[in-house]
């Protein structure tokens, strides 16, 4: 059985031991390698934030996978929309339905709260995650995204 929710403060996160090897995972699998320091940073600004939310997804009280985005506000969108900053789920758990569920989940609480869009980035050489945004009704835009480290 299942299981989608937030997860609110760190210690609700704390009581998910595992997100934080997802999060490496997902880190790592996208080629941006991160330490379990940086990424607990990175946790504690998101609980500091109204604006950034972190849904997991369970099996049985086993967190498998996760969705991190913000809520932003954009001319182009005329309102309110996220940020899909990551997506995951564990590699024994794809291809089953349980990233359609998170998504599904997500769609869910962006229409319950006003959200008229959903953005992210997909890299050119995730053909398989393209294909699962797309099978879940999303188009990709031909765009080059603007980087600047500061």
């Amino acid at each position: 059985m299942y299981e989608v929710s937030f997860v609110n403060n760190m210690t609700e996160f704390l009581d998910y031991n595992q997100i934080v090897s997802l999060l490496q995972a997902q880190m790592d699998y996208i080629g941006s390698p991160k330490t379990p320091e940086q990424i607990m940073k990175t946790i504690y600004m998101t609980f500091e934030s109204d604006n950034s939310k972190l849904m997991v997804i369970s099996e049985y009280g086993h967190v498998i996978g996760f969705c991190f985005f913000n809520v932003c506000i954009g001319m182009e969108s005329a309102g309110k929309y996220i940020w899909l900053n990551e997506m995951h789920i564990h590699k024994n758990y794809r291809s089953k339905g349980y990233g359609a569920i998170l998504f599904d989940e997500m769609k869910k609480w962006c229409l319950e709260n006003n959200i008229v869009r959903i953005m992210g980035i997909v890299e050119e050489n995730e053909k398989r995650t393209a294909k699962f945004y797309k099978s879940q009704g999303a188009e990709i835009y031909p765009s080059n995204i603007i980087s600047m480290k500061l």
